[in-house]
Order: structure tokens, then C-alpha cells, then sequence
């Protein structure tokens, strides 16, 4: 026979089964009431002498009026925010249950150290391809060790040189009109006042990289 459930986890049994009864899965939720009055997993109630005793399903929703069947979902979407407030995400605004590493709803101050490989390890090779980068490895790798495992291994990974972990750094700062598909390419000038940007639809943009950030001219790409 298993071991009893604590009053933590039964208390999560109750709150799953109401979740469910409140959403298109009924017949899931049928079951899961089921058995848990087989299985003896409700909480007991007690008595004003300390006796326990035995009590339904419907009971244990009865006593407890004031949670609402949705309870369980109120509590999955503060557990984000308020952990934010402790140990900030690496993609803010992105809540999920899911997450791995600084997006885990586990993370503590260890998961957000940021790791640090040396030159060799970027050298290593696993089944022939170089190893990834951890999920903490926040800053991107120098390129004099990226440049060195290449010369050893004879290759290496796009992701080391410009990992995911980088985008977290990304900031719109304005948003203009030149293209209407997406940029594939994008060039300074010598004197960094003109930015050249090109897309796929043959089309070359010419932008004044200031204030205003104005289009000079759109110019079509032309093949011989």
C-alpha cells in the first residue's frame, strides 16, 4: 500500500481535480475524484474530540467554498512575478512553466551565475561537433578562443559566437519603414552616418543613422 499522501500533496490532488473539473476535461476529472476516494487520498476531517474521519469528494468542496475551481491557475500565474522580484528572468515578460535555467520556476541565486569555459573547452569535441554552451553561460565567448578551437578542431559553432543568451540584450530603439520583408543584411558606411540594409526582394534601403533616422533612398539590386 503506498505511503500516505502529506497534506501538501493531497491538497494539490483536491485543487488539480477541481482544475479539471472546470475546463473540457470532465471525464478526466470523473476519474481522478474516483480515485482518489479509493485510494483514501482526500484529507480527513476531524472532530472536536481529534477523532479522524472519512469524507467524500463533494464534501471536501462543500467545506472549502471559498476556492474557486481555477484556484490552482491563480496560483501558477503569481508564482512568476513574485519570483521575478527575487531572482529576475533572462527574458522578462515570458511566463511559463516550463522554463530551464534563469526561466525555471525553481531558479535560485546559484542558477544565475554565469559560467565561464576556458580556451580547451571550446577545443573539445562531442561525437565530432563541438559541445553547446550551457543554459548560464551569459556573456558571449571571446573570439581569440573561438578563433583557436577552430584551428585546432577545424570547426565550431554559430551559436559560440553569437549565443541566445544574447538576445536578452536586444532593445528596440526605433521602429522606421524601408522594407517590407525581412533584412538579411546591414552595413555601416566609413563614416557611420549611412546604414545600408538589404532583403531578399532585391531591394536596398539607404537610412541616415541619427536622430531622425530618415530613408535617404530605396534602390534596387540589379544582376547581370
Amino acid at each position: 500500500m503506498a505511503a500516505a499522501p502529506t497534506q501538501i500533496e493531497a491538497e494539490l490532488y483536491y485543487l488539480i481535480a477541481r482544475f479539471l473539473q472546470s475546463g473540457p476535461c470532465n471525464k478526466s476529472a470523473q476519474v481522478l475524484v474516483q480515485e482518489l476516494e479509493e485510494h483514501q487520498l482526500i484529507p480527513r476531517r476531524l472532530d472536536w474530540e481529534g477523532r479522524e474521519h472519512r469524507r467524500s469528494f463533494e464534501d471536501l468542496v462543500a467545506a472549502n467554498a471559498h476556492i474557486p475551481p481555477d484556484y490552482l491557475l491563480k496560483i501558477c500565474e503569481r508564482i512568476g512575478p513574485l519570483l521575478d522580484k527575487e531572482i529576475p528572468q533572462s527574458v522578462p515578460g515570458v511566463q511559463t512553466l516550463l522554463g530551464v535555467g534563469r526561466q525555471s520556476l525553481l531558479r535560485d541565486a546559484k542558477d544565475c551565475k554565469s559560467t565561464l569555459w576556458n580556451g580547451s573547452a571550446f577545443a573539445a569535441l562531442h561525437r565530432g561537433r563541438p559541445p553547446e554552451l550551457p543554459v548560464n553561460y551569459v556573456k558571449p565567448p571571446n573570439v581569440v578562443n573561438i578563433t583557436s578551437a577552430r584551428q585546432l578542431t577545424g570547426c565550431s559553432r554559430f551559436s559560440h559566437i553569437f549565443p541566445s543568451s544574447a538576445y536578452q540584450h536586444i532593445k528596440m530603439h526605433k521602429r522606421i519603414l524601408g522594407h517590407l520583408s525581412s533584412v538579411y543584411c546591414v552595413a555601416f558606411d566609413r563614416s557611420g552616418r549611412r546604414i545600408f540594409t538589404a532583403t531578399t526582394k532585391e531591394v536596398v534601403c539607404i537610412l541616415r543613422s541619427s536622430t531622425s533616422w530618415s530613408s535617404l533612398q530605396t534602390l534596387p539590386l540589379m544582376f547581370s
